[in-house]
């Protein structure tokens, strides 16, 4: 399986071609690991849509699928749906539909009808009775038509499709620039070059278990962060594709903004005004070193993630660069979460079967 991305659509954002129906209808959707349900807009759409743009596909129309059918209100869909996202029971009982709603910390939301259709991935592998969200109602900050989810749940797009498989994981690489393509995978994996971390399903992020590991340390330079390290052990940290920067606990983030700052200054950087919340740096020559950088590292139970500068700045202009590394309180105060800024460029495999999370730098 091949995702797409496309920086007139994207926003930081990673995307996977479904078909959705009967005939099927691509759409093209982000791929999130924070979230269980998926979701794309469907018409008619009765309160308030994005602008979907044209390369995302067609908003999907459910009364044009032969295939389509809608998550009765008294199914035991509907209830576990609602129990595991912490939904109010929610019907429309004129019609028998089930409804949903989602509201994410980004301020995002969707609201619609819990439904069922029959999902095409490539040319050669469908699945019937996909469940999802048909939305009606959302605010998103991008263009794509929805969101497809890898969190643990049954309905989740992962496990839906990882049933018909053999292995329980799936792995992924984001590509870090525009020459090179990223892949995405579900079921047995190749282990070569992986190092692993124990991973577990950690229930703390919203209402729904995350995938997470534990965090022992920080490194900028070889030379561990001014932080007392029991700090880190206080907290799991969420891995989270849907989230483009990482947040780190306000502790920790004070003592990497010293310790990168000092660095930074060290190679002739200037310090540029940003707010508590942000890192950023301007270039005292007319463009930036990426080969001339500190070295992050963040150690985690068995394993090191050595970063590329790469995956520790981010350009915003010729001669400015911020850290992808934010505090916890700038996203959900008390949740650490490694977004996809800091794995671009590294194959991740998410192995549920035997709960460990590998991860192999440079492979897209």
């Amino acid at each position: 399986m091949v995702f797409l991305e496309d920086d007139r659509i994207h926003k930081d954002r990673f995307l996977m071609a479904i078909g959705l129906g009967t005939p099927a209808i691509m759409n093209l959707v982000t791929i999130d690991t924070g979230s269980t349900l998926s979701w794309v807009q469907c018409r008619p759409c009765p309160i308030n849509c994005h602008d979907q743009a044209e390369e995302s596909g067609r908003i999907f129309d459910p009364l044009q699928s032969s295939t389509y059918q809608s998550v009765g209100c008294s199914t035991e869909d509907c209830g576990y749906v609602h129990e595991t996202l912490g939904i109010p029971f929610c019907c429309n009982e004129e019609q028998d539909s089930c409804l949903y709603s989602l509201r994410y910390a980004s301020e995002e939301y969707t609201a619609g009808s819990l439904v069922k259709d029959k999902l095409t991935l490539g040319n050669n592998f469908s699945i019937d009775d996909f469940m999802f969200g048909c939305s009606g109602d959302d605010r998103y900050n991008a263009a794509d038509a929805g969101i497809i989810g890898f969190g643990g749940e049954t309905y989740s797009f992962f496990r839906q499709v990882v049933r018909h498989t053999n292995y329980t994981t799936f792995s992924h690489c984001f590509p870090g620039n525009h020459r090179n393509g990223g892949f995405l995978s579900i079921g047995p994996y190749d282990r070569y070059n992986l190092q692993f971390i124990p991973l577990v399903e950690y229930g703390s992020h919203g209402d729904n278990p995350a995938y997470a590991i534990q965090q022992l340390d920080m490194m900028v330079d070889g030379i561990r962060l001014e932080v007392d390290p029991s700090i880190y052990a206080t907290r799991m940290t969420i891995l989270d594709s849907g989230t483009i920067d990482t947040f780190i606990l306000s502790p920790v983030f004070r003592a990497f903004d010293k310790a990168i700052t000092a660095a930074m200054l060290a190679k002739g950087y200037a310090r540029e005004a940003a707010g508590r919340n942000k890192i950023c740096f301007t270039s005292t020559s007319d463009s930036v070193n990426w080969r001339d950088m500190p070295t992050v590292e963040m150690k985690f139970v068995r394993s090191i993630l050595k970063l590329p500068s790469e995956n520790v700045f981010y350009r915003v202009s010729a001669d400015k660069i911020c850290s992808t590394f934010r505090p916890d309180v700038a996203g959900l105060t008390g949740v650490p979460i490694l977004g996809n800024r800091e794995t671009r460029s590294f194959r991740v495999v998410y192995d549920i079967q035997d709960s460990k999370f590998g991860f192999q730098a440079g492979a897209c």
